[in-house]
């Protein structure tokens, strides 16, 4: 009888497998699953790009509430570098500011990836602009608070405890704190704050809570000791026992958390229960892993979100225009020795005395008028909040007149508005009716003038000047309130900021007061 080699099995699977592929029933079934696994991305974008042109169509209508969900679920069905920028805005719009600038955060990571440089850019700024309207919110949780098992919620969601103390970006509005510990009564607090408000939150020390249950013991312990006994009682089948009576004690600790079943499953002996407890443990630091990751990278996110410009040089140019007080009422107007005047030196005997510029003055109205012209600053910033330098203003008076001041300056950002100090000297004239010219009398001789210590000088009618142009030096100061209208930051020589200010000055002369009050737009490039 003859006979043959029988073949492999695995052959013969594998023809039998290409025979079933090639039923009629499997080819379609092959065709429907390559069919819906190429028409469902197709059917996601049109489904995200549906969603964001409604969502667009409600944030120009001002809907915020409706528009902001619809291109938020635009995003998560297409993720695009448009969808994100859309959903920023939205956020910004709706005053949700820290979502949207962590948003923006995101938007320029991914233009980074994708080489996109001015959407990378405009995020950046856009970033920068809203990191200094950001709340910031900072709760801390003193030594005597923090006790075993202390969990904090802000808004429901954990704060983890690396970030207790240390001042955290959130939405303006109302927000809640909370914290709970085993056998501890629950603490909760509201707290509101507005754009650009920094406020901190202290969790307190958790009162004991008499009513809650007494902690049980670790779950580790009772099934050990039930293996234990089970081992004692039975030499032969004790690994077994202990293996069964913990996996129970595990599955019904599983109820109440998935801890304890770790636990459990990690009592049940030599094998599979060894290696439990290790993974059980192992849970909570891969979860957190994700966090880190998310938290790391933000953190490495932020400061390129906001050009920090400290220690960075500093120029401010701008116009200004205003009014301009003079109040000097002496002074000279020129050459003053074609006038003379006459006091006595003896009882029956007179002098008459040339005018110059240190013996005769004269004597002048208020002069009121608008001035035009600019301003200056140059310096460095110690900080992006302080800068320090010098101011240099100055503009001509119509009617007649000028004012030309300078002097050390600093510049303190508080959110939206610059408040500063600049000390001022320097020349101002003004172009004012001459009300009379007066010699000066000698100390000596006013006892036989009558106690006078200057008189009329001897002009004619209409040889003094109806005005003349009075000069003074000055010194004083000034007061910068400065509001920002548009930041601009970003890695160019344009990085800066927009700025509507104001000026009112204050300044002594050698004869009289000046009181200026100007009011300016200009640029300051950091």
């Amino acid at each position: 009888m003859l006979s043959f080699p029988r073949r492999p099995l695995r052959v013969g699977l594998l023809r039998g497998a290409a025979r079933r592929a090639r039923s009629p029933w499997a080819r379609v079934a092959g065709a429907a699953l390559a069919l819906s696994l190429a028409v469902s991305p197709g059917v996601a974008f049109a489904q995200a790009s549906a969603l964001l042109d409604e969502g667009k169509a409600l944030m120009k209508k001002g809907k915020l509430a409706e528009a902001c969900p619809k291109i938020e679920e635009s995003y998560r069905l297409s993720p695009r570098s448009a969808t994100l920028l859309a959903l920023a805005t939205c956020h910004e719009k709706q005053g949700k500011l820290a979502t949207a600038w962590s948003e923006y955060i995101d938007l320029s990571a991914a233009a980074r990836k994708e080489g996109n440089k001015r959407l990378e850019a405009d995020a950046k700024a856009r970033g920068a602009r809203l990191e200094l309207r950001l709340p910031r919110l900072t709760v801390s949780v003193p030594r005597a608070a923090a006790v075993e098992g202390l969990e904090v919620t802000l808004d429901g969601a954990p704060v983890d405890s690396a970030s207790w103390g240390q001042a955290r970006p959130i939405d303006p509005g109302e927000h809640k704190v909370s914290a709970s510990a085993p056998g501890r009564k629950k603490w909760e607090a509201s707290v509101s704050i507005k754009r650009g408000e920094r406020k901190a939150v202290a969790v307190p020390a958790l009162a004991k809570d008499g009513s809650a249950a007494p902690e049980p013991a670790p779950a580790e312990e009772a099934p050990a000791k039930e293996a234990a006994a089970a081992a004692t009682a039975a030499p032969d089948k004790g690994a077994a026992g202990a293996g069964k009576g913990a996996a129970g004690e595990g599955k019904g600790a599983a109820e109440g958390g998935k801890g304890a079943a770790g636990a459990g499953k990690g009592a049940a002996g030599a094998g599979k229960g060894a290696a439990a407890p290790e993974q059980a443990a192992a849970g909570p630091e891969e979860d957190a892993q994700p966090e880190e990751a998310s938290a790391a990278a933000e953190r490495e996110a932020s400061p390129g979100a906001a050009p920090k410009h400290a220690g960075s040089f500093v120029l401010e140019v701008g116009a200004a225009g205003g009014a301009l007080i003079g109040l000097i009422d002496s002074g000279s107007f020129g050459d003053l020795s074609a006038y003379s005047y006459s006091y006595n030196i003896l009882p029956e005997g007179e002098l008459i005395a040339p005018c110059n510029d240190e013996v005769c003055h004269a004597s002048f109205e208020p002069a009121i008028g608008p001035f035009a012209g600019g301003q200056a600053f140059v310096g460095v910033a110690l900080s992006e909040r302080l800068h320090l330098g010098a101011r240099v203003l100055g503009g001509y008076r119509f009617g007649g007149g000028y004012l030309v001041v300078g002097g050390p300056s600093a510049s303190l950002r508080l959110g939206r508005v610059w408040l500063g100090l600049t000390g001022l000297v320097g020349a101002v004239g003004q172009d004012a009716k001459v009300t009379g010219v007066k010699g000066e009398i000698p100390s000596e001789l006013v006892g036989r003038n009558y106690g006078r210590t200057e008189v009329d000088v001897n002009a004619r009618e209409g040889s003094l000047p109806e005005t003349a142009l009075v000069e003074t030096l000055a010194f004083g100061g000034s007061v910068e309130v400065s509001l920002v209208l548009a930041d601009l930051p970003s890695s160019s020589w344009t990085s800066g900021a927009l700025l509507l200010s104001a000026w009112p000055t204050f300044m002594k002369g050698l004869d009289g007061f000046v009181i200026a009050a100007p009011v300016g737009l200009g640029y300051r490039f950091y």
